[in-house]
């Protein structure tokens, strides 16, 4: 009858943590988001210390784009904030592997992009910063800072005493290991 039947393998979840960056090393999570594509976009990001302390958290407008270059410009802005900040060296999280896949290839087809590969493998180089992907579970509190951004028009700097009561919520659950769990 032509029937094909496959079968489902269930996996079970895996466990999913922030990690901490090494001593002397800070740690940068970040993420962008493009509603529609090309729609706004707008980044967030965070950047921690070895003793999982915030040094800094925002949210950036950024206007038309697609979601990569919208991935792609948060990591750049974040690396340039940490330049002026002298939050180096720096371990940059991204939950985008599209991002990963093109700063590791260092090549694209659209002139935009292959632009702000080159600013951001610059800055790389100045802050050694090493780019890698993270589960978007290991990622929530970037993730929660992107949410919030979407409603919001606007550039802002937070400081840990007027951020939100669920963002400091889920860093405190990042400073205390707890687990997120990730189905396949």
């Amino acid at each position: 009858m032509g029937f094909i039947f496959r079968q489902t393998v269930l996996r079970a979840p895996s466990i999913v943590r922030w990690r901490a960056p090494s001593p002397s090393w800070f740690k940068l999570n970040t993420d962008g988001s493009s509603f529609g594509n090309p729609g706004l976009a707008r980044t967030a990001s965070i950047i921690r210390d070895s003793a999982r302390h915030v040094h800094l958290a925002y949210h950036v407008a950024l206007g038309t784009g697609t979601s990569v270059l919208a991935e792609l410009t948060a990591v750049w802005q974040d690396l340039e904030l940490a330049l002026t900040h002298g939050l180096a060296p720096l371990v940059v999280e991204v939950d985008a592997t599209a991002v990963i896949t093109l700063l590791q290839s260092r090549v694209s087809g659209k002139w935009e992009v292959q632009h702000m590969i080159m600013r951001i493998v610059r800055l790389q180089q100045l802050l050694v910063a090493d780019v890698q992907h993270v589960f978007k579970e290991a990622n929530s509190a970037a993730d929660h800072l992107a949410k919030e951004a979407a409603s919001l028009k606007l550039t802002r700097v937070l400081h840990y005493n007027n951020i939100t009561s669920v963002l400091r919520g889920i860093l405190c659950l990042d400073r205390r290991r707890v687990p997120h769990l990730r189905r396949e």
